[in-house]
């Protein structure tokens, strides 16, 4: 069986959670000159440090520095910055022992946010209180022994310090202006988005029911570069799941990207759910997909595990494979008892109450994804995203 069904959605949980999870706008961002694996270690004598020469990429600020170093005794140690023509930027002194211990590992030191858009150096003095590893694979030019009063540096031999700065890049967030226009059988909503660092990343659309605050759309587009305009379609309609007599509504459903055509039929649909084996569990995070017909054509876990396929798509994904062998030997599903919750997204991510599933999976298990006429007012919320994750909103009353 062809290894995950759900790979071509893999970003559908990122995209729901962006209106629930805080985005601080900043992504960690470490520098390192060594394979980050100690071959040995080295400790300097009297006034002598362990200096690395950084080359910081754009909009990048220093917040910790990380070293792979092992109690030789005790004492302290002077953490230094400075900057391209050797002069002190930031120092720190701390206890040796407070970091490290008796093997080689690494630890990092908190230094004040420093906005650094130039080569500086590191430069650790520890006073013959540290081994600080060294890395003999990698030989990048960027490790030196340092002196103080006046500043000097000084190749050491072919091997680079375990000296790592961890930073993050601070991103500027994109700009977003949207619009509407109602047609006939839907709404248009149009979103012009700029971004100043040319690093858009994406821009998603949700829309919301005023009354009951919850999702009923949701749509997204791949972005690139600094200007794009990208234009959606709601059709003013709502998800929802039946079985039998038994209705959820609403349901998150979106359409599968990137499916091979010959089972594109069959997975139409893409719906995050909650998959109760029984009511006792386990429970596992799912995707539910609905092909063309609107009929429920597989079900797969987040963790890649096949629970159900339907006949058709058994046949397609395995032609000529006897389908009442696949029943046998690999559908989990128990008929009557296991049950799916689909997502539900308001203020909160939440689930729908269990929906059963019934009949035998040879016959379809009874559950389809159905389209209701919206009939309520509804709100369009748009989120533009760079790489980096800053972002930008817009909304608009739809009536």
């Amino acid at each position: 069986m062809p290894r995950g069904l759900v790979s071509k959605l893999g970003a559908l949980p990122v995209i729901l959670l962006l209106l629930v999870v805080p985005i601080s706008g900043a992504v960690d961002l470490a520098i390192q000159y060594s394979d980050g694996t100690p071959d040995d270690g080295v400790w300097l004598a009297g006034d002598q440090g362990h200096a690395v020469l950084f080359s910081p990429p754009d909009n990048w600020t220093l917040s910790r520095v990380a070293v792979c170093g092992m109690l030789n005794r005790d004492g302290i140690f002077v953490l230094e910055i400075w900057d391209a023509d050797l002069n002190l930027v930031y120092r720190t002194t701390d206890l040796s022992g407070a970091y490290f211990g008796r093997n080689l590992s690494w630890a990092e030191i908190d230094v004040p946010d420093i906005k650094l858009e130039r080569p500086f150096f590191l430069v650790l003095f520890e006073y013959s209180t540290l081994f600080v590893g060294i890395d003999k694979n990698t030989t990048l030019n960027r490790s030196f022994v340092a002196s103080r009063s006046p500043s000097m540096l000084v190749s050491p031999s072919d091997y680079e310090w375990l000296i790592t700065a961890i930073g993050y890049i601070s991103s500027r967030p994109p700009r977003i202006n949207a619009s509407s226009e109602n047609l006939t059988d839907g709404v248009v909503i149009r979103s012009d988005i700029s971004d100043p660092d040319g690093d858009l990343g994406g821009v998603s659309l949700y829309i919301f029911d005023q009354k009951s605050g919850e999702v009923v759309w949701v749509e997204r587009a791949d972005l690139s570069g600094s200007e794009s305009e990208v234009r959606f379609i709601w059709p003013r309609v709502v998800y929802s799941v039946s079985c039998g007599s038994e209705l959820v509504s609403p349901v998150v459903a979106v359409g599968t990207k990137g499916v091979p055509e010959n089972i594109s039929k069959y997975m139409r649909y893409s719906s995050p759910c909650l998959l109760n084996l029984t009511d006792e569990g386990p429970f596992s995070d799912a995707i539910a997909y609905f092909g063309e017909d609107m009929e429920l054509h597989a079900i797969e876990g987040l963790d890649g595990k096949i629970h159900y396929l339907s006949k058709e798509l058994f046949e397609a994904l395995r032609p000529g494979a006897r389908y009442s062998d696949y029943v046998r030997d690999n559908i989990t599903i128990i008929e009557g008892r296991s049950s799916l919750r689909f997502l539900s997204i308001g203020e909160t991510l939440s689930f729908q109450r269990p929906i059963y599933l019934k009949r035998s999976p040879i016959f379809h298990y009874d559950m389809r994804l159905e389209r209701e006429a919206a009939a309520s007012r509804y709100t369009a919320v748009l989120v533009a995203s760079d790489i980096h994750g800053s972002t930008a909103r817009s909304s608009l009353d739809l009536g």
